[in-house]
């Protein structure tokens, strides 16, 4: 089966400048044929953004222009990426990550940047419902994130998880590193 996705977008590939996946088709694939389409075309294919992640791009582009110009602000087409991130993709990832911004300040998290005080707000059942501190610290352990798909997932305004970030790293219970060369060590993508 694998070989066969693989010639299906070897032709795509000749037709088009970069490799197109649509939602049905993704949702097919598993890690072992993501890692064999990566290895494939490794080092010399862009594929476009799913339309989900361009959707997600859009409402980027006017919650946090900054950002999305920090990311996509070239002369060449925005929303083509390395075929490398195909994996992000997959149904329980969380798209393409943003973790390389060089103007704007970085909001991007894996598990190794909670602390202990934070791993413990995760174990303990939130009064209220999920606080934003829990639910922010329950997805990082569940998968890495950067704060933009986090809000747009959540619906919950930008600058308001910006300052609740700031606060929760005051408060010990997560580590933020906002440069992107801080970032290199940590990253899991």
């Amino acid at each position: 089966m694998i070989e066969e996705i693989i010639k299906r977008k070897e032709a795509q590939l000749e037709q088009h400048t970069c490799l197109l996946f649509s939602v049905e088709e993704l949702s097919l694939l598993d890690h072992d044929m993501v890692t064999a389409i990566e290895s494939h075309f490794s080092g010399h294919t862009l594929m476009r953004l799913p339309q989900e992640e361009i959707n997600f791009f859009e409402w980027l582009k006017k919650e946090d222009f900054p950002v999305w110009q920090d990311l996509w602000d070239t002369d060449d087409e925005p929303y083509l990426v390395s075929i490398s991130f195909l994996h992000n993709f997959l149904t329980n990832n969380n798209g393409f990550p943003i973790c390389d911004l060089v103007e704007e300040s970085n909001y991007w998290f894996c598990k190794r940047h909670l602390k202990p005080k934070g791993i413990l707000l995760a174990a303990e059942q939130d009064q209220n419902g999920s606080s934003f501190e829990h639910r922010l610290i329950i997805e990082i352990l569940h998968r890495s994130i950067d704060i933009w798909h986090f809000c747009y997932r959540n619906n919950i305004a930008v600058a308001y998880a910006k300052a609740r970030i700031q606060e929760m790293h005051h408060d010990d219970l997560l580590v933020h590193l906002e440069k992107r060369e801080d970032l290199v060590k940590y990253l899991d993508i």
